[in-house]
């Protein structure tokens, strides 16, 4: 075993395990076996290693053993988890029993490259916007910037693309979730945001929030008096819990004198009360976008980036895939892909997103939600709900007698239905509520299939309409 109270810094012949061989699992092993460890890659599922990657692998000697986790990996100096593991596993239990240390990619990705700039994002919802309308405020600036982490490239693989030296000080932008927080050691975000804390993931977390939101105060462990710490100044829960030592910056809707930018009905101002933006100048839909926008452009002062740059820039940044994307307008009705809205706060941001009638698709895997929270906001803005997957009948038990809707058996027939029942002027939208496992492989596997169906719909006959 390995003392890693301090940061390691030859990892020479250490026996390493990375528990999942997923995108995380294969950027982790190729970046420590690179850097001398000896590496075995196990995962318990049958899964597919791409050839290109397989290739890499043996290249650095990593040994790949998938469909089970054998006895070797309890002979390892740490473990590298995935993030998709729960502690509640046996290989994890049998790990912890043997005392062998357990870290996440993240944490590991951290040791190669500790002297750069870290701008870590979580929360329960808005993350992936943002954490990419930070890199974008990055961009051709005096900065060599790189993105990633929970979203695109693992952490470990833009360690490879960094080594290159470009003359510039590098910063990471990296969007980080509550179960890579679990893990963590020496992680040190230099600037680090929480959005929000909403109910998600409670079947991880024993339905109590409180251990949700402690692995999201992870992000803030290992930060000082010289570090920034970015939350939501109208999360109570939050607020409430909030870190000793960095400087704390608050964002939201309530004004704070501390706030550096704040927001009415029309505008964003300064600190000084200068406009800054019209908030009709600003290109991303949604309240919640509004809040995103604050929380980035604290980092963007932090860092001192041109304005000018960052206006022009929420001018014309309307949004990530997936999320309350839009796909086309067919017989005067708008189709938004909302793939990533996978709890029930997101799909609140979405329905309030819209002033027009919303045909909604709802289901997939359960996270444990109560979606007797969408309720009043179903109650006012949907016309009707389509569910599907696992979670279907659980819904339906929720909203039948409360607004209209029916089951499909397939995301394919749920279009098909919404857009018969759709009629000008209306939304069609897949905004699920739970992960998309029972049906597809990740969130951006079903959006991605929800665009190639309703790019597929012809118009409606004249006679139809």
């Amino acid at each position: 075993m390995i003392d890693l109270s301090s940061l390691p810094i030859n990892l020479i012949d250490k026996r390493v395990t990375v528990l999942g061989a997923k995108r995380s699992g294969l950027a982790a092993a190729l970046v420590l076996a690179k850097n001398g460890a000896r590496v075995l890659l196990s995962d318990s599922g049958d899964i597919a290693i791409p050839l290109i990657v397989q290739k890499d692998l043996h290249k650095y000697n990593v040994t790949v053993e998938t469909g089970r986790h054998s006895s070797e990996v309890l002979k390892s100096d740490f473990i590298v988890i995935s993030p998709g593991i729960p502690n509640s596993a046996p290989i994890v239990k049998d790990i912890e029993s043997a005392g062998i240390p357990i870290v996440s990619e993240i944490e590991i990705a951290y040791w190669f490259m500790p002297e750069a700039q870290l701008i870590a994002v979580t929360g329960s919802n808005g993350k992936t916007t943002t954490t990419t309308l930070i890199y974008e405020m990055f961009k051709n600036t005096r900065f060599d910037a790189y993105c990633g982490g929970n979203i695109g490239v693992p952490f470990s693989s833009l360690i490879s693309d960094a080594q290159k030296d470009t003359g510039k000080p590098k910063v990471f932008i990296l969007e980080v979730s509550s179960f890579q927080l679990e893990r963590i050691i020496h992680f040190h975000p230099n600037a680090a945001i929480i959005l929000n804390v909403t109910d998600d993931h409670m079947d991880r977390y024993d339905h109590d929030i409180s251990l949700y939101l402690k692995a999201k105060l992870n992000i803030s462990r290992n930060q000082n008096k010289n570090d920034l710490f970015i939350y939501f100044e109208d999360d109570v829960l939050l607020k409430n819990n909030l870190p000793d030592f960095p400087q704390k910056l608050p964002f939201g809707f309530t004004i704070n004198p501390q706030m550096r930018f704040k927001t009415d009905m029309t505008r964003i101002f300064t600190k000084d009360d200068q406009v800054y933006i019209d908030r009709q100048d600003i290109a991303l839909l949604g309240e919640h976008n509004l809040l995103n926008i604050l929380a980035a452009l604290n980092v963007a002062d932090y860092y001192n980036l041109p304005q000018k740059n960052i206006k022009g820039l929420l001018k014309r940044f309307s949004g990530i895939e997936h999320r309350l994307e839009y796909v086309r307008t067919l017989d005067g009705v708008d189709y938004y892909n909302d793939s990533k809205a996978t709890n029930i706060e997101s799909v609140k941001y979405a329905l309030k997103s819209f002033t027009k009638p919303v045909i909604i698709i709802l289901g997939g895997r359960d996270k444990d939600s109560d979606f007797s929270l969408l309720l009043p906001l179903l109650r006012k803005h949907a016309k009707k709900a389509i569910t599907i997957g696992e979670a279907a009948d659980k819904i339906k038990k929720v909203i039948d007698g409360i607004i209209n809707y029916s089951y499909a058996n397939s995301l394919e027939n749920a279009v098909l239905q919404a857009k018969n029942d759709a009629v000008a002027g209306d939304i069609i939208l897949l905004a699920p509520a739970c992960a998309s496992f029972d049906m597809f492989v990740n969130y951006e596997h079903r959006g991605n299939v929800f665009k190639t169906i309703v790019n597929s719909l012809t118009e409606r006959d004249s006679d139809e309409r």
